[in-house]
């Protein structure tokens, strides 16, 4: 098995277990305290977009050669991962 292979498997579970998270997550009484968390984590989610978005059109100016494929997958994966891992971290500490 390649790498690019690996990496659309890793695509599907990712969105598999973010349609699972949001899944449960949409089950949660909607009070103030889930509001603000969905604030504080959506306003998480933004920056690290921007952050790695920046990152990578860096990285794809220095390195040209490198295929968008990845590039992409990085940028999916770190928006998916952040709004999950976001809420739980806010859940715990606010």
């Amino acid at each position: 098995m390649d790498i690019v292979n690996l990496l659309r498997i890793l695509i599907f579970v990712s969105i598999g277990c973010y349609f699972i998270f949001d899944f449960f997550d949409g089950k949660k009484i909607k009070d103030e305290r889930e509001e603000l968390i969905r604030l504080k984590t959506l306003e998480l989610v933004s920056k690290v977009t921007v952050w790695t978005l920046t990152l990578l059109a860096l990285l794809y100016i220095f390195k040209p050669d490198i295929d968008a494929f990845y590039l992409l997958i990085a940028l999916v994966l770190s928006s998916l991962y952040t709004e999950i891992f976001g809420k739980l971290y806010y859940r715990q500490n606010l």
